[in-house]
Parts: C-alpha cells; sequence; structure tokens
C-alpha cells in the first residue's frame, strides 16, 4: 500500500473531518486515467483505487495519493468541447441562468475548472462578461485561443483574493464537475465565500454519490475524484464558510447528478430538504446498501469479462468508442480480457496517437472506427451513448453497438 500524501479521504472526511470513515468498494492499483502511455509498452504508476464513505455525512471519498498538480498538468487531455451533448448542456445552463439571474453586460460569470471554455462562451454570446480559472495549461490555452480569458491556476482562497481585486463580486459562480477533484474542499468553498457577496449564485454540479450507489455507476470512480458529493456533505462544507444550500436540480447528466446553488442570504427552498430525504431513503446511511452496492460493482465486472472472452473465443473484432475516464476505471478493473480491444477512438486530439493507462489500447480518431472492420464496438462513455451510437451506425454500420452499465446489453 502506498503511503498517502494527506489523511484526507483515508482517515478523515473531507467535509466533516470525522474519522469515522467505512471501506465499501477496493478496485486495486490502477494508473492515473489521464496518464496515457506513449508506447504500448510503457508501464504506468499506479496508486489505489479504494472507495470509503464518511458514516457522518455520506460523503464518497478516495485517499490522496497524487495531488492535482501531477493529475491536471499541461497535457491534460479532456476536452469538454468534443461532446456535443456536453455543449448544448451548456448552451441551456446558459440560457436558463442568465433569465434567472437577469445577466447582462454589467454582470460577471466566473467559471472554476472552465476546460476549454466551452460553457463560458456560450455565456459571452449572451454579452455576459466571462472570467475562468483552468490548471491545466494546454486547455486553458485553447481557451484563450477561443477568445475566452482564462486564468492558468489552481481555484483556492489565494486565487480569490486576487480576482476579487481584480473584478469584484461576480454575480454567478460555476463550478461543474470540479468540487469533486478538489483534494481540500474547503480552501475550495472559502475561494468561493471570498467572491461571493450577498447577490451572488454559486452552482456546483456533480453526479450524485446517492445514484452512483443505486445504479452501481462505479466506473465514474478515478483517481481525479476524490469526493463523490451529497446534498449532506455539500451543507456540512457551505455552512463552514458562511455560505447555504438553497435549491437542488436533479439533471440526468452522468447517469443522474445533482446541482446545488449556494448562497450567502437566500433561506433553503422544499428542494433541500426534498433531497436530504431522498438520499437518506437511497440508503446513503445503511451499510446493507454499501454491501450492496459493492456485489453488484463485482457482478459488473465479471460480466464485461466474461464478455470479452466470448468475443475473443467467437473470432470477433471488437473496438472501443470513446476514451473515457470511467472506460479505464472499468477496463483496469476487468484486467487482461480487456485487451481483448483491438482499438479505441475518441474525438479529443489530446489522446489520439497514445494508448489508455494500464490496459494499453491504441487510441485512434472516430475517422478510423472501421478500419478493422469491427464486429462489435463497445461504448465506454455510457453517459452520452445515444450521441455515440448515431457517430458508430454511420461509420461502421455492419457492427454491434454495445454499453456495459448497468450489465452489458445491446442497443
Amino acid at each position: 500500500m502506498k503511503e498517502t500524501i494527506s489523511p484526507r479521504g483515508s482517515s478523515e472526511c473531507r467535509a466533516c473531518g470525522s474519522r469515522e470513515l467505512v471501506s465499501v468498494l477496493d478496485l486495486g492499483e490502477q494508473p492515473l486515467p489521464a496518464e496515457y502511455g506513449s508506447t504500448p509498452d510503457e508501464v504506468l504508476e499506479r496508486f489505489p483505487l479504494h472507495m470509503r464513505i464518511c458514516s457522518n455525512c455520506g460523503l464518497g471519498q478516495l485517499g490522496e495519493y497524487v495531488l492535482p498538480e501531477r493529475i491536471f498538468h499541461d497535457a491534460y487531455p479532456y476536452l469538454s468541447s468534443a461532446s456535443a451533448t456536453w455543449v448544448e448542456h451548456a448552451r441551456q445552463f446558459a440560457s436558463s441562468m442568465a433569465d434567472e439571474l437577469k445577466l447582462d453586460a454589467h454582470s460577471l460569470v466566473v467559471e472554476l475548472a472552465s476546460n476549454d471554455g466551452y460553457l463560458l462562451s456560450a455565456f459571452q454570446k449572451l454579452g455576459i462578461p466571462v472570467l475562468g480559472v483552468e490548471p491545466a495549461d494546454n486547455v486553458a490555452s485553447i481557451a484563450r485561443e477561443a477568445g475566452v480569458p482564462t486564468l492558468t491556476e489552481f481555484f483556492g482562497a489565494r486565487i480569490a483574493e486576487k480576482i476579487f481585486a481584480d473584478r469584484g463580486h461576480p454575480r454567478l459562480i460555476v463550478a461543474n464537475n470540479v468540487f469533486a477533484h478538489i483534494p481540500d474542499m474547503h480552501d475550495f468553498m472559502a475561494g468561493m465565500s471570498i467572491l461571493a457577496d450577498d447577490n451572488t449564485i454559486i452552482t456546483i454540479e456533480n453526479p450524485s454519490f446517492a445514484v452512483l450507489l443505486q445504479n452501481t455507476l462505479f466506473d465514474t470512480i478515478y483517481h481525479e475524484h476524490y469526493s463523490y458529493l451529497t446534498a449532506h456533505s455539500v451543507r456540512v462544507v457551505a455552512k463552514a464558510h458562511g455560505l447555504e444550500l438553497v435549491h437542488v436540480d436533479q439533471l440526468p447528466t452522468h447517469g443522474g447528478s445533482n446541482r446545488y446553488w449556494l448562497s450567502r442570504s437566500k433561506l433553503p427552498d422544499d428542494s433541500v430538504s426534498a433531497t436530504l430525504e431522498t438520499e437518506k431513503r437511497a440508503g446513503l446511511f445503511d451499510p446493507d446498501e454499501w454491501l450492496a452496492f459493492a456485489a453488484r460493482a463485482g457482478a459488473a465486472i465479471e460480466g464485461l469479462r466474461k464478455w470479452f472472452n466470448k468475443r475473443q473465443l467467437e473470432g470477433d473484432v471488437v473496438v472501443g468508442y470513446g476514451a473515457a475516464h470511467k472506460g479505464n476505471t472499468f477496463l483496469n478493473a476487468v484486467g487482461e480480457a480487456s485487451k481483448t480491444l483491438v482499438y479505441v477512438v475518441d474525438a479529443s486530439s489530446e489522446k489520439q496517437g497514445k494508448f489508455l493507462p494500464g490496459s494499453q489500447v491504441p487510441v485512434l480518431a472516430p475517422e478510423q472506427l472501421a478500419s478493422a472492420q469491427p464486429t462489435d464496438v463497445l461504448i465506454l462513455p455510457w453517459n452520452i451513448a445515444p450521441e455515440l451510437a448515431e457517430r458508430i451506425r454511420l461509420l461502421a454500420p455492419n457492427a454491434r453497438i454495445w454499453i456495459a452499465q448497468p450489465a452489458m446489453r445491446q442497443l
């Protein structure tokens, strides 16, 4: 067992500080999902992927074995704009928030972990000033080239002071699919609190941990996700910094996400109490539910392993679509059988020409999907399966299309 950098996530809860963490699912040692190999023989460093749950606030969490500086480096491969689904999600969010908050040319929207500027560009098209904060230099550069002003920094209290001095209080702070990536949740929340005045709304969007448990979405567990959020845990961290959880939206993204609204001045509405109660009813604090989740995860892993072995015995040609982090978790949990994949295609130019971490499967451009004349295509990012299935039917019309979550099925 590698020694952790900090006790957070392994023996101490990141949200409430409790030491009542319970081991729920151990996926063994796996490479970092964003560290792609340069050659098929490259051996990548592996780290424990062991999820625990805080029995006090319900936060799911991993121990710290690497810091964000290593994960979100200057060659981070994920580009949000590569998915039409996410671009449309961003457009709808920008439009609805502009209407709800009456944003205009005198407002400011700050997005934390703004990636390639895909969301902020939607606000810009509405005439609303924006500022992005993105730690991965290669991704931030893409945003700046597209005209989205972006700081290349890891956000926290120190950077918040700088932004406040330069730009004042934003009307909206957006933290989409980033709060789970932060080892020190309190420093990040402190930064948002520094930027927020009584008129500021903060939105935190992340997959729901309660949904993850219910639907056995174990493949969304990987090293970049230090934490797995619940309304209970978000409320705890917010309150510690003078903020209140005032509203929760349920979203279909990632199999089931929550958008948490925080404010310094507003009061919670009925959606907050309803979400807290739903989490309790879903078994968030029930050890029997945790055990059942782990058993279902093991069955899903074994199901994909058997499917690969069957395809190999029958002489089928299997390729993958989408070099997603969740796919890397799944393939590494499956082990040697995952090398049945001849290759995976992905729209991100940052991944093409490289090899998946651990399984060492080559990554090609989508236009090369049919190059091996596949009989079967496995979609790894099942959360955007409808979008990818349409592309597959155009590029490889004779291939069968599959997803492996929550169990193997043909589309």
